[in-house]
């Protein structure tokens, strides 16, 4: 792969990180509200701690907001 196709490919990625960043940050916030007693349902301790890793990761590189 040339480095200009890569840096596309990596633009592209970094697009589609803020898409699955945004819809899957509040998801998790609207179970995490409706959730009680601050249990998830489906998710273990580890298994939210994961997704939220997850979350923080795609936070950092996902493509800088605009504006």
């Amino acid at each position: 792969m040339t480095d200009d196709k890569q840096q596309k490919f990596t633009s592209k990625v970094r697009r589609g990180l803020t898409w699955v960043h945004t819809q899957a940050h509040g998801e998790l916030e609207r179970l995490k509200a409706s959730a009680p007693g601050a249990k998830v349902p489906g998710f273990n301790a580890a298994e939210l701690a994961d997704v939220e890793a997850a979350l923080t990761w795609i936070a950092q590189n996902k493509e800088p907001a605009s504006g």
